[in-house]
């Protein structure tokens, strides 16, 4: 993958994540047969960021998938995708049969499936494009969007937990007010398409550390008026440090003024050093439990009405000497 298929924003999450996937392998299989366990704070919920390695999986691969993050307690599972759009090597999507079996599996779980959306991997060519560029991004985006739902059965299943926009708004490439109103536009769209197929939509959002004069809470108050969305919002610890939770205090703020319900994620890993400061050479692992710990408490304390965490596999399951330690201190 290079640097012209990633976010241009180092302090992205989604640049990070799509850094990763090129770095580890879903490793479910160190836990499968771990007892349960009692996890000394709240995680109602994790992530699962399916690649084409994913393609391959049997039930059992999507059981111990779902077992895991059963046994940490959770009763929901975001999916961020289904598939790429626009992705170097191709196209790809999750099979209608791979989908089942997650459905299936999360369902003997108890566990409800929040569904993504097929990722347009030129989002972030559009969002740092000119006008022209991003409205031809919203036009095209919304169609093939608008397509997808209207086929896409999950919704009448029954662990089907809601739809998830798998974007990430921040509010470095919307300081001008008319990109937010055609943003606000475009997820509007997006929002009663889903809607028409039942379940509401959740997306995310986090603190860009690039400079601008935009504020996340002016651009969020700004949809907020136009979209019924259910923001996620992201700690941004793993790689801005813990002092980046404190430049989220307006966004919130503003949200339980409005009464508006959102959920927290709680990142697992941390940033290691390197040569590269806009994110094209990410190395991570897993957090301390110390860390992670004031992160959840964190997000407790936020008002969200929900806390997950970013994300199970690989920053707890793989078989490193941090995510084992992780796994002793929660008793795994």
């Amino acid at each position: 993958m290079t640097d012209a298929h990633l976010p241009a924003d180092p302090s992205s999450p989604l640049r990070r994540r799509l850094l990763r996937a090129a770095l580890l392998a879903p490793t479910v299989g160190v836990l499968a047969t771990l007892p349960g366990c009692s996890v000394p704070e709240q995680v109602d919920g994790t992530f699962l960021q399916p690649w084409r390695s994913h393609l391959d999986w049997t039930m059992a691969d999507w059981q111990r998938s779902v077992q895991l993050a059963k046994r940490l307690g959770c009763r929901q599972l975001v999916l961020q995708w289904v598939g790429i759009h626009g992705a170097p090597e191709g196209d790809w999507q999750l099979t209608d049969a791979s989908l089942r079996m997650l459905f299936t599996a999360a369902g003997e779980a108890g566990i409800t499936v929040r569904v993504g959306l097929p990722f347009e991997q030129s989002w972030w060519k559009a969002i740092g494009g000119d006008d022209a560029t991003l409205q031809a991004f919203f036009a095209e985006t919304l169609t093939r969007a608008q397509q997808w739902l209207a086929q896409a059965p999950w919704a009448r299943l029954q662990a089907f937990g809601g739809w998830y926009l798998p974007y990430e708004i921040e509010q470095y490439h919307w300081a001008d007010p008319a990109r937010v109103q055609w943003l606000a536009h475009w997820l509007h769209g997006l929002q009663q398409a889903a809607q028409a197929q039942g379940g509401n939509c959740a997306v995310s959002t986090y603190f860009s550390r690039l400079q601008t004069s935009g504020r996340l809470e002016t651009v969020w108050a700004s949809l907020l008026d136009q979209v019924p969305l259910r923001p996620m919002v992201q700690d941004g610890v793993g790689v801005a440090g813990a002092g980046n939770v404190q430049e989220l205090r307006p966004l919130l703020a503003m949200l339980k003024q409005r009464g508006v319900a959102f959920d927290a994620i709680v990142e697992l890993f941390r940033e290691l050093p390197g040569e590269n400061a806009d994110g094209t050479r990410f190395k991570g692992e897993t957090a301390d439990a110390a860390r992670i710990e004031r992160q959840l408490a964190w997000a407790r304390d936020s008002g969200a009405e929900h806390v997950l965490v970013y994300a199970l596999d690989p920053w707890l399951s793989q078989d490193t000497p941090q995510a084992k330690a992780l796994r002793r201190h929660w008793g795994l």
